[in-house]
């Protein structure tokens, strides 16, 4: 069940991306909506978003911003984004690869 939720999701996803270029409106809910499947459906992909988040600061804001503007109108798409906050702690610490990462993460 959740390989096909994770394929849907990553369909959303692609249609989101490719959405935000068209002038189809609606592209951020896709992108969104995607994200939450992939982060609800796989602990590795949770991990994996929250890596990119610790060490591409433009990435971190755009999925905070997505944060603020779905997660008090559709609270699943928030809390789940919540989850892939970077730690305050780890936030300058060594910098770790994502496999020394996930390895780190599945430890604590």
């Amino acid at each position: 069940m959740n390989i096909l939720i994770s394929i849907v999701s990553m369909l959303v996803l692609i249609i989101g991306l490719i959405s935000m270029v068209t002038p189809i409106p609606g592209g951020t809910i896709f992108i969104a909506g995607g994200l939450t499947g992939l982060i609800c459906s796989s602990a590795r992909a949770r991990l994996c978003v929250k890596w990119i988040r610790m060490r591409v600061a433009w990435f971190n804001k755009a999925i905070f911003w997505m944060e603020e503007k779905v997660g008090p109108r559709v609270k699943v798409i928030g809390l789940a984004l919540e989850q892939t906050r970077p730690d305050p702690v780890n936030v300058g610490d060594e910098i770790l690869s994502h496999k020394d990462f996930i390895k780190k993460q599945q430890n604590d």
